[in-house]
């Protein structure tokens, strides 16, 4: 698919994506839950093709008890005790059915840290006071980086980043991403008048981790040998394609901000 074909697709998806954002507390939080259970969806579909058996029930019903306590303005506390009871239960889940053999609980417990742990993450921080910084620096930083690295590595890609992972990764590219990812961090602050080093260091930080979620997603896919988890959206391929790095970036940026922002827990 051409640039051109892959244009339209990309508005509709930074469209709806900051539409649902913005609309308001309530809408953002579905929003990021929405995305969960794609995610859970594409996900489950890939490892099924990779012979790894996963429930389908256990990390929707989680993924919605933790956006009830969102919406509910529940407190840290409560989204983690929610998050040691679905471990526990998914463990107890395989030892109800031992004919699906120890793979099976711990594929769950694999789908409990990721995505779904980071998916709660992105759920506290899109329902707290610091969600606009921690959105705006997470996910602006991420496509920074990701546009940058592709044309970077295109063009200056020389050492090859993960070659069994990724093959065409390269480490002027990670470089190039990154860069343009402080670049990003630098213009935000500007436009919005934040704090220049703080959101300098967090896109940076957000870009890093971000690079690292691309290849943990990539890492599954080359596992069950395919290109993309889903064909939903063409030329793009599904949520998990587009989430892979943000997964990791926004729970990044959002633990920046913590650490330098009094009263962001």
């Amino acid at each position: 698919m051409d640039i051109k074909k892959r244009l339209l697709p990309a508005a509709v998806i930074v469209a709806v994506t900051f539409g649902c954002i913005l609309l308001g507390r309530f809408t953002r939080v579905l929003f990021f839950f929405a995305l969960a259970v794609c995610s859970a969806y594409e996900l489950q579909s890939v490892l099924f093709q990779a012979g790894v058996p996963s429930s389908k029930i256990l990390p929707i019903a989680y993924m919605a008890v933790q956006t009830v306590l969102c919406l509910s303005h529940a407190s840290v506390g409560w989204m983690v005790a929610v998050y040691a009871l679905a471990a526990i239960a998914a463990m107890f889940w395989g030892i109800l059915k031992p004919e699906r053999g120890v793979k099976f609980a711990m594929t769950e417990l694999f789908l409990l840290l990721w995505p779904f742990g980071f998916y709660t993450v992105i759920l506290y921080a899109a329902g707290s006071d610091a969600w606009l910084m921690t959105l705006v620096l997470g996910i602006l930083g991420t496509w920074a980086c990701d546009s940058m690295a592709m044309i970077g590595g295109k063009y200056c890609g020389v050492h090859k980043l993960a070659p069994v992972v990724s093959p065409h990764k390269t480490w002027e590219g990670t470089i190039i991403g990154a860069a343009a990812a402080i670049l990003a961090g630098a213009l935000i602050a500007w436009i919005l008048g934040w704090s220049f080093w703080l959101c300098v260091f967090t896109a940076f930080v957000a870009s890093c981790f971000g690079q690292v979620g691309d290849l943990a997603a990539s890492l599954i896919k080359r596992m069950a040998g395919v290109k993309d988890y889903s064909h939903l959206m063409p030329g793009h391929g599904g949520i998990m394609d587009k989430m892979d790095g943000m997964l990791f970036s926004i729970p990044a940026a959002y633990f920046c901000l913590a650490l330098f922002l009094p009263g962001v827990f």
